[in-house]
């Protein structure tokens, strides 16, 4: 049976709406696990949750030591439809969809703030760029020490490049 509809009035079966919403961020399902890795609890103010498939997701904007984020949304459409809803809301600049393809295949990206370090940067490093404390990293495997972060000035994306050339972005 072709579930594309021809005739006046019916409606196509293959695509379903995509509803994203913005709720507060204590409705996400990853708030408390978020919360508790994250260096700087004051951005749990800004943040908010993300509703898409029914999952709402914490997003925290950057800020102190955070410097950006990516997060692996699915779909181009509901990439496309999650940048939407958090363009304009403080702490999240730069707001970008892309593309990236490793070995378990695509996956498009909604990233926010400076771009991600590269592979090659050490798990202290990227764990102080996502802004994450060294008590979360301990309590997921073994301790490792992390310096105490800064605080960013500006968000220029000037010197973080990626270290392939396997994102495109929209």
């Amino acid at each position: 049976m072709n579930l594309l509809a021809t005739a006046a009035g019916q409606h196509d079966r293959t695509r379903t709406s995509l509803s994203v919403e913005i709720l507060p961020a204590r409705e996400a399902y990853d708030y408390e696990f978020v919360a508790a890795r994250l260096h700087d609890q004051g951005l749990l103010a800004g943040s908010v949750a993300v509703r898409i498939f029914r999952a709402p997701l914490l997003a925290v904007p950057v800020g102190g030591c955070r410097r950006g984020r990516r997060t692996d949304i699915g779909p181009v459409t509901a990439a496309l439809a999650v940048r939407s809803a958090l363009l304009g809301r403080p702490g999240f600049p730069l707001l970008r969809v892309s593309l990236s393809r490793d070995a378990r295949g695509e996956s498009w990206l909604v990233e926010w703030g400076e771009q991600a370090l590269g592979h090659r940067a050490g798990t202290p490093e990227r764990l102080r760029f996502f802004g994450y404390s060294d008590c979360g990293r301990c309590r997921l495997s073994s301790p490792v020490a992390l310096r105490p972060c800064a605080n960013t000035v500006g968000l220029g994306v000037r010197g973080h490049q990626r270290e392939t050339d396997t994102t495109r972005h929209l």
